[in-house]
């Protein structure tokens, strides 16, 4: 059921189209309220727990970190545009070409969603759980703040479903996969007490719908993506003729 609303192939999740997105603001608004209530007694129970079952997601947690896709995306999609701009040629040209736009691509799909949140998190300012004893859940300082004051959504969630999803765009048989050791990571941010479960929450949000909307941008322009004959939104690689490599 997961799949289905979360369908690589659909041009926006969870059936989100210009009908229905009343519904779905209404929706997570009402998920967020929800997870509102937990912010307190799951910030309680976390740091009540042994530190030897949080131990591994001290770990895991470091996943969420942006520097480990974004550099070597960014470099692959330089080094490979300027060689096939002023060094090859041929076949292996156009497969330059194509290593340089999925890499953009990839990196375009995080860096945005990434750079969203952590401009929302600085302008909204609100206290991590580091110091919920003080100021409880809901205490702000936007703008001037720093880190304890940057709890909003959450960044590495964020960039890790971000990353997910535009895995998922060229390879969606891994659905699965990358949603668990996304959950996972996003579970890990809470584990480790640097967010709240509503953070959290707005991050999975943010790098979902920012991964489809860098999609999306693509698809508009002919780069990278098109529709089939059935409507379903699928990979559109440039390999040379003859070579049958399918992402």
């Amino acid at each position: 059921m997961l799949y289905r609303y979360l369908n690589p192939n659909e041009l926006w999740p969870f059936g989100l189209d210009k009908g229905r997105a009343p519904q779905f603001v209404a929706l997570a608004l009402l998920i967020f309220a929800v997870s509102a209530l937990l912010d307190s007694p799951v910030t309680l129970w976390v740091a009540g727990l042994p530190e030897a079952v949080r131990a591994p997601f001290y770990y895991i947690t470091r996943a969420g970190k942006s520097d480990w896709n974004l550099l070597p995306t960014l470099l692959v999609a330089i080094g490979a545009g300027v060689a096939a701009r002023y060094w090859l040629h041929g076949t292996a040209k156009v497969k330059a070409r194509t290593v340089a736009s999925v890499s953009a691509f990839l990196f375009a799909g995080v860096a945005v969603p990434g750079l969203v949140a952590n401009l929302v998190k600085r302008g909204l300012g609100r206290s991590r759980p580091v110091n919920f004893e003080e100021n409880g859940v809901f205490s702000f300082d936007p703008v001037f703040n720093d880190w304890t004051f940057q709890s909003f959504p959450s960044g590495d969630t964020t960039t890790i479903f971000a990353f997910a999803m535009v895995v998922l765009f060229f390879f969606p048989r891994a659905f699965w996969w990358m949603l668990f050791g996304a959950a996972l990571v996003g579970l890990s941010r809470i584990m480790v007490g640097v967010h709240f479960p509503t953070d959290v929450f707005g991050g999975v949000l943010l790098g979902i719908l920012g991964a489809y909307w860098v999609r999306n941008f693509c698809l508009k322009r002919d780069w990278l993506f098109c529709q089939d004959s059935e409507g379903k939104i699928v990979p559109n690689l440039c390999w040379p003729a003859g070579d049958k490599r399918v992402l």
